[in-house]
């Protein structure tokens, strides 16, 4: 789902996630500012992400280290300077948080490359968020937009993907039930766990 497809869904809630609100004038974000940041990490490691406004891709490094490719959208140049992102890494554990003025019409564009062997904890109010070829745990949650899981190798031993207001894809993972939302559960012989949640929007997981 692109940003302009997101602000139908988004006016559906905006009075639960006020963020939806800033991407109701999506094309109006005239100012861009791109950073770019490397930092080691350790194969088997847990990265967690926090994000209001935006689209994050997470695809896999071919080193142990995380690259960090970033551009800050607004409609008001003044807003770009207001904008911080904190990225800290202790050991085997990396934190990367997104902060943005509240209804400030200001949004983030993610490109992230983490080892190929990285645990996710990821959760985000507005956007979408595509993990592809990434092996380990993850928790993904969004609450508006769409969430995308491509697996090369496939090995989960528990998948559950949820949406309350949305579809569900599983692509050989089973059949979502439900009505207004979706719900499927998974279990099979592989070591990782998968958890997709999303309150409004689609899931769609590929590759098994």
């Amino acid at each position: 789902m692109s940003t302009k497809s997101l602000v139908a869904k988004g006016l559906i809630v905006t009075g639960l996630f006020g963020a939806s609100a800033a991407f109701a004038s999506a094309d109006d974000h005239r100012y861009h500012e791109s950073h770019s940041t490397t930092q080691d990490f350790v194969s088997g490691g847990l990265l967690h992400v926090r994000m209001s406004v935006g689209d994050l891709r997470i695809t896999r490094s071919s080193s142990n280290q995380v690259h960090l490719n970033y551009t800050i959208k607004s409609g008001k140049e003044s807003r770009l300077k207001e904008c911080s992102v904190d990225f800290n890494v202790h050991g085997n554990e990396a934190n990367l948080e997104f902060h943005s003025p509240t209804s400030s019409n200001t949004s983030f564009d993610v490109e992230l490359e983490v080892p190929e062997n990285t645990r996710l904890d990821v959760h985000e109010k507005v956007g979408d968020l595509t993990v592809e070829k990434i092996e380990g745990d993850k928790d993904l949650e969004l609450s508006v937009g769409d969430i995308h899981v491509m697996d090369e190798h496939p090995s989960y031993r528990y998948v559950s993907a949820s949406t309350s207001i949305g579809d569900v894809n599983g692509n050989g993972y089973g059949e979502g039930s439900g009505w207004l939302g979706k719900t499927l559960k998974y279990h099979g012989d592989g070591k990782y766990e998968l958890r997709a949640r999303v309150s409004v929007g689609d899931v769609s997981l590929e590759g098994k």
